[in-house]
């Protein structure tokens, strides 16, 4: 078991969780089509060649763990931006 190998797929599970969740509903499925299941079928088809089923697994659960520790500290305070209510301020309209 490579370490190097856990931390660094943690660490991009993780950036892929937290861009999918902040990213704007209309948006979302934009990432996961383009970003998340690119990556997961390039990941799993990496542990089946090399045979790291453990190494994706305990990354994917470090990645987990990470993930819910932010949503608890951070997250719930943080939904994804709200394009709906775009204000412009004018001369005419300044609030």
């Amino acid at each position: 078991m490579t370490w190097i190998n856990v931390l660094l797929l943690a660490v991009l599970i993780l950036m892929l969780a937290l861009a999918t969740v902040r990213s704007v509903p209309r948006r979302r499925i934009f990432i996961i089509v383009f970003l998340d299941l690119p990556f997961i079928v390039l990941v799993v088809r990496w542990a089946a060649y090399r045979g790291e089923w453990r190494e994706l697994a305990l990354a994917a659960v470090a990645a987990g763990l990470a993930f819910m520790l932010w949503w608890f500290v951070h997250g719930r305070r943080l939904g994804p931006p709200r394009d709906d209510n775009i204000r412009v301020l004018t001369k005419d309209d300044p609030l």
